[in-house]
Formats: C-alpha cells, structure tokens, sequence
C-alpha cells in the first residue's frame, strides 16, 4: 500500500541516498541549487513509501519572484528502477494539492521535464521572460497558478532569486 508523508529527520539519510540515486553528486552544480539557500518547506517535504521501504522523496522552497514569495517544486526522486510505475505522479498531486490547501502562494514554478509537469496544470514560463541565476533551458522552466488570476497579474521580465539572496 502506497503511503505519502512528511518528511522527518529521520528520513533524511534515506532521502539524500534516493536524490544520489537519480540525480547522481552533480546535482548541486545545477542553476537551479542556486535558489535553494534557505531550508525546504517543512510541511511539503514528502515521502512516499510502500511496505515501509522510501520510494520517492519531493520536497518544495519558497522563492522571490519579484516582489512575492512563490513555490519552487523540487527536487522530485523516484527510485531509479521503479521510475514509470506513478510513484512521481502521486507525490507531486499530493504535494501540490497540500500546497493549495495551505493557501499562502500565488504560484508554483519548476525546472523540470517540459513533457511531464503539463499534466498537473503546468504551462511554460517562457512568455514571462524570466531571469534565472546561472544556465537554465527555458523549455524546463514552467508554472502553475495556485490562486487563480496569478499569471495574467504577472509583468514580464521578472527576476527569480532565492529569499535571502
């Protein structure tokens, strides 16, 4: 049976070995490691288990997009070998709908694959020209309205920065 929860301190370990496992070390040498100075949102830190084994992890951080404070999906790992299978899926509807329900950001932004987040109601942020910290394809970069009227309310360019930066 399939179960998704808050992260704990005790699933820390667990968690960096599955982001090592998808990911590989590399990973911090992405731009977008650049916006994640600050600790995650520890109430959309997630994993999913079945049969107490951790299967993916998803966790979410808060970032400045321009004047406001919006969500930063990510980093997503599923277990390399079980990729495929809706394990992904599932944690991100879960942390997607906790975030909506919690009520307290205007959007959702990610760098991830362009063929995959669509599903939940991403589009690209490309029209919104935004200025990213280091290399990033734009393709990757897409958001999602958490608060309807969140886009249209948008001035392009727009600076995205991490919240102490």
């Amino acid at each position: 049976m399939v179960e998704i929860s808050k992260q704990t301190v005790a699933d820390d370990v667990a968690v960096e070995l599955l982001m090592d496992g998808a990911f590989g070390p590399a990973r911090y040498s992405r731009s977008v490691w650049l916006l994640r100075s600050g600790p995650p949102v520890a109430d959309l830190c997630l994993v999913l288990r079945v049969s107490d084994a951790m299967l993916a992890s998803l966790r979410f951080w808060e970032v400045q997009l321009e004047q406001q404070t919006v969500l930063l999906l990510g980093p997503l790992a599923v277990q390399p070998d079980l990729r495929g299978r809706g394990y992904g899926l599932q944690i991100v509807a879960e942390g997607l709908a906790r975030a909506a329900a919690i009520g307290k950001w205007p959007l959702v932004l990610v760098s991830g694959e362009p063929d995959y987040y669509p599903k939940f109601g991403f589009v690209p942020a490309a029209p919104y020209q935004l200025a990213w910290p280091g290399f990033v394809e734009p393709e990757r970069l897409q958001f999602l309205e958490l608060h309807q009227g969140a886009l249209a309310a948008l001035r392009p360019p727009l600076r995205v920065r991490a919240i102490d930066a």
